[in-house]
């Protein structure tokens, strides 16, 4: 069976080489900080509060979490990004959120993204008020190259 691929640091690999033993990789990534997994190199930009619009906001006891990312395609063949499949939130109890599609994102991570192309949007969740840090999860490919776990607390949001 082929060994996997596991997520790397965007920047690992890229010192001189030395006799000194290789740093692992964090376990959890913070946002601003890229990841490569195959050919997409990834990167969470920022997080954001949503508070709905007019006709429709979070339920009661309940707030929107954006993540704003960026995917970038480092390889010579098309990818097709999925945020429904690629992503997932879990909450401090270790239960997965729902998206929310009716937040008001800017962009989405949906579609083909070719060669060399970047691709940028925002994914919303619906988390509970009372809760302060999450787990963003990336894994653009369930049967191969592992995953990226972002830590997001309440800190991280604007």
């Amino acid at each position: 069976m082929a060994e996997q691929e596991q997520p790397v640091a965007a920047d690992e690999g890229l010192e001189e080489e030395t006799d000194e033993e290789p740093e692992e990789v964090e376990d959890m990534f913070k946002i601003g900080e890229t990841v490569k997994m195959g050919d997409l190199v990834f990167t969470v930009t920022s997080a954001r509060w949503d508070e709905g619009g007019e006709f429709y906001g979070p339920e009661t006891g309940e707030r929107w979490l954006l993540m704003d990312c960026v995917i970038e395609n480092a390889g010579d063949k098309e990818d097709v990004i999925s945020s429904m499949i690629m992503f997932v939130l879990y909450d401090e109890e270790h239960y997965s959120r729902d998206q929310e599609f009716l937040a008001e994102t800017k962009g989405n991570l949906d579609g083909e993204l070719g060669p060399g192309r970047t691709m940028r949007g925002e994914i919303a969740f619906s988390v509970e008020e009372d809760q302060s840090e999450w787990e963003f999860i990336f894994q653009p490919n369930i049967f191969g190259f592992g995953q990226a776990i972002y830590l997001i607390t309440e800190e991280d949001v604007n």
